[in-house]
């Protein structure tokens, strides 16, 4: 317990103190922020361009002239226009008060209601044409209203008729789960490819520098693996711990901007089931893969050979990404059930299912045990490989023949 202390302690310091984990953190804290804060922003943004929008639609009929084929579409047009709008004799004498800069936007009418919009050039904000089409939109209406013997009053109760019904949902309403179930999963993929990769590169540069002969003298080899892969995962937990953290904090300062839709989806999706699911599956899974990593590590004599020795874990891992995948878009499939419940993709597609579905409880149980024998077993496996590791050096093995040779009983 002793030398599992040291290590533990040793790697944690090491974990926490590292320059590029500290700025990656800060970073992703203030990504954080910022991105719990967009609807915010977002909003001091739209207040801008919403006065800008009110001065040109006071501005509308000092700016815009027309070219109107009669008196009576004059006399049509007057809520749009004005009582007394600028018009133009014809569509040239309009182009060219255009390009004079006179005014901003021209529009001819044809007698069937038709228009062209013209303008010398046109502001990103600028939707008068938009709105004139609107507006000529709801005259040909109600002129087809009124040709069928209707009044405006009958047609709007005709259009505003609907079925009177409520909808109730027992389980989960993926459509407003699927988007934050789908960001934790891709922080959980992001921890395990982060931390797992730190894990197994600590452990081969031991053997590449000798190290692991030293330790392995004076340490149990159960007490360096253990000792590694905890001090990973409680930086893991208190790193990411604290983005999440700034997340709550800028969802909380920024809750009054959000749209009803947002805190629904929140609330929807983060369930205590939801979020003892996700903890349990992340957590466990995310430790199941640092031992692989760091048995993997513990087989090679070489740095560079690294990338190569983890190219199986890391398929496994993108494998699970996959399903998680498939697992948001068909929840209840055969591929799906079997993916949540195999201990090297349920990291993700547990999480993802219980996020979009109600998991049942047999599910649940035999998936959680199975991750808990997984993580035992490798965690078993991993000691004796690295014992092995330290005994050998030289080319590279077959990993079936490694793990043969590791679980030999006179390595045990």
């Amino acid at each position: 317990m002793k030398h599992f202390s040291t290590v533990f302690n040793y790697e944690l310091k090491t974990q926490l103190t590292k320059k590029a984990g500290i700025v990656t953190m800060v970073i992703m804290m203030i990504l954080a922020l910022l991105g719990t804060s967009v609807p915010r922003i977002i909003a001091l943004f739209e207040t801008g361009r919403g006065d800008e929008s009110v001065v040109a639609a006071d501005s509308v009929d000092a700016k815009a002239a027309y070219v109107l084929p009669n008196e009576d579409i004059k006399a049509l047009l007057a809520p749009i226009t004005g009582p007394n709008p600028r018009l133009m004799d014809s569509r040239e004498d309009l182009v060219a008060a255009l390009q004079a800069g006179s005014i901003e936007v021209g529009f001819v009418v044809t007698p069937d209601l038709g228009y062209e919009a013209i303008y010398q050039d046109r502001s990103m904000y600028d939707t008068r044409d938009t709105a004139f089409q609107s507006a000529l939109t709801t005259l040909k209406k109600a002129q087809l209203i009124t040709s069928h013997g209707l009044t405006m009053e009958d047609f709007n109760a005709i259009e505003g008729t609907e079925a009177q019904g409520q909808t109730t949902i027992l389980g989960k309403n993926s459509g407003t789960t699927y988007f934050l179930t789908f960001i934790l999963m891709m922080m959980v993929y992001m921890i395990v490819l982060m931390y797992g990769a730190t894990v197994s590169s600590i452990i081969a540069r031991e053997k590449d520098s000798r190290t692991m002969e030293i330790l392995i003298t004076s340490t149990r080899p159960s007490a360096l693996i253990l000792g590694k892969v905890a001090a990973a995962g409680v930086a893991a937990v208190i790193q990411f711990g604290l983005v999440v953290l700034a997340a709550v904090i800028g969802f909380q300062l920024n809750k009054s901007t959000y749209p009803p839709e947002i805190a629904m989806m929140v609330s929807g999706t983060l369930t205590t089931g939801y979020l003892l699911t996700f903890l349990f599956f992340s957590f466990f899974g995310f430790i199941l893969y640092l031992f692989l990593y760091a048995a993997l590590g513990s087989t090679v004599s070489k740095m560079e050979d690294l990338g190569s020795a983890t190219g199986l874990v890391q398929f496994l891992f993108i494998f699970g990404y996959v399903m998680a995948s498939i697992a948001a878009q068909t929840p209840t499939s055969t591929l799906a059930v079997v993916a949540s419940i195999i201990p090297f993709s349920a990291i993700m597609v547990m999480p993802m299912r219980a996020g979009v579905i109600t998991v049942p409880w047999g599910q649940l149980i035999l998936a959680g045990a199975l991750m808990l024998v997984f993580v035992a077993f490798f965690a078993y496996l991993s000691i004796k490989i690295y014992r092995w590791g330290s005994l050998n050096y030289g080319n590279k093995t077959r990993l079936t023949r490694i793990v043969k040779e590791a679980l030999r009983r006179e390595n045990r």
